[in-house]
């Protein structure tokens, strides 16, 4: 169930220069093959009946992988600088609580699925934690520069509104299973006084929810897929629903409790409005600052 944003953007995000890296040097041990290669020089593809041959295709590979890694670490190299000249730094604590909350935001406060999204993607806590360090100390010269008046806040919530107010909420608890004959079945099952929790942990296919009883805690309109949040919503709580198709199988909804969003006013939100002006703000310096940075800089290539 797509219900946590999993791996998603941060892991992508933050470990780009080590899978840029890591690919980089698995080209290079695959370099070694090369000469035995050229001997053959199989193709890989042909365009209009000219070949693409696979010693063409790794030399495009290191290239094109090689100088975005080289540029990656630049940049890196470049904000630890400009930190240290400016008397900025990074503490262990600070890292952690940026590890926590992304095991909160991207993996509903599930340790265990943070570190199997690492072990899938191969990448150590240590690599994480060194590009965070990075990432943080350009955020913290980047928030030098940002300055904001109530005025300027006030203007951005009353344009923005939207995003503040606080939308409606429901908890769920699913079982998922891959035919609707089976759905019917568990159906069947409840019916006859079944315990939701208990099938839940016996037959569902989602890994993220079966421990849980199938619960999915609290969201909101958006989170789930269309068809799932659908059905959510437009049930009262307590109802079990029909079986519900979605990309990931069949699913049979319960509705455990539900929130009703408000409107709310500036005075209620004001720090978030801040915090989500700072955070626009902070994401156009650092591009600045990268530029800026490499503008000034002395780089020798060799």
């Amino acid at each position: 169930m797509d219900n946590e944003k999993g791996i998603r953007g941060f892991i992508q995000s933050k470990i780009k220069m080590h899978c840029l890296v890591s690919a980089l040097l698995l080209i290079v041990l695959v370099g070694a093959l090369t000469m035995f290669l050229l001997r053959r020089d199989p193709a890989v593809a042909t365009v209009n009946g000219e070949k693409i041959t696979k010693s063409e295709l790794y030399a495009a590979m290191y290239t094109q992988v090689g100088e975005e890694a080289l540029d990656n670490l630049i940049t890196r190299l470049l904000i630890v600088q400009e930190g240290t000249r400016l008397g900025l730094s990074v503490t262990e604590a600070e890292i952690d609580d940026d590890i926590q909350k992304i095991i909160q935001e991207s993996f509903a406060g599930m340790e265990d699925q943070f570190q199997q999204a690492l072990e899938q993607y191969g990448v150590s806590l240590e690599t994480v934690r060194s590009d965070i360090r990075v990432n943080l100390m350009a955020r913290k010269i980047a928030e030098q520069q940002v300055s904001l008046s109530d005025q300027q806040l006030e203007e951005y919530f009353n344009a923005n509104q939207s995003e503040f107010n606080i939308p409606d909420e429901a908890e769920a608890r699913h079982i998922l299973v891959d035919s609707m004959e089976e759905a019917n079945e568990i159906i069947d099952l409840l019916n006859q006084g079944s315990d939701f929790a208990g099938l839940a942990k016996e037959r569902s296919q989602d890994p993220g929810s079966k421990d849980q009883g199938g619960n999915l805690g609290f969201f909101k309109p958006g989170v789930m897929v269309p068809e799932f949040d659908e059905a959510v919503f437009s049930m009262e709580i307590g109802q079990i629903s029909e079986p519900v198709e979605t990309m990931h199988g069949f699913h049979i909804i319960e509705l455990l409790d539900k929130k009703s969003g408000r409107v709310v006013t500036f005075a209620e939100v004001k720090e978030a409005v801040r915090e989500s002006m700072t955070e626009q703000q902070v994401s156009r310096l650092m591009q600045e600052l990268f530029a800026r940075l490499r503008e000034e800089a002395e780089i020798v290539y060799y």
